[in-house]
């Protein structure tokens, strides 16, 4: 007695979806790897001529305002440890008071972290921000945010940002 064998056909795979598919992953994949924060502080730096010589300016010491980061990331305002919210005043206060006559000192020790730098700059932001904002209510009755760009400009002028800091020779990019 001889078994016939039946033939059994092996069923296809659906292949319609898989392009669908690999579209979508590829596109997941792009738009998650690409969403890289960018994070900074935005600052206009004097051009680069290294041919012209510096000439240094007398400040009298009224109108100086002092800061130092140390190797340890402690702040220090004329000479003293301050915190956050009292430097923030303190940078109010002196804007305040002298307007465009004031100058912010920053002094940093190369052995600083980046992090306490920007921690100091993030401070004087917001402190030159609130000084701008009350003068912007006093003058116009109306938020630094909420005005126009041209009276913006008219407060920026009256209260700018005059920040200088201290270079060490350390040399391009502060290594010995």
């Amino acid at each position: 007695m001889n078994f016939r064998r039946r033939k059994h056909e092996v069923p296809g795979l659906n292949t319609t979806s898989t392009a669908d598919i690999s579209f979508m992953l590829l596109i997941f994949f792009l738009v998650t790897t690409s969403m890289d924060v960018e994070k900074g502080i935005v600052r206009q730096l004097p051009p680069a001529d290294n041919q012209e010589e510096q000439v240094e300016t007398d400040v009298e010491k009224g109108t100086l305002l002092s800061f130092r980061i140390t190797n340890a990331d402690s702040l220090l305002l004329d000479g003293k440890p301050v915190s956050s919210a009292e430097a923030i005043r303190r940078v109010e206060s002196f804007v305040g008071r002298l307007g465009k006559r004031h100058l912010i000192s920053i002094d940093t020790s190369p052995k600083a972290s980046y992090d306490a730098y920007f921690h100091l700059q993030n401070l004087l932001i917001k402190a030159y921000r609130e000084v701008r904002d009350k003068a912007s209510r006093r003058k116009y009755g109306r938020p630094y945010a909420e005005l126009s760009p041209a009276k913006r400009d008219i407060i920026k002028t009256d209260w700018p940002q005059r920040v200088a800091e201290a270079y060490n020779g350390m040399g391009k990019g502060g290594f010995e």
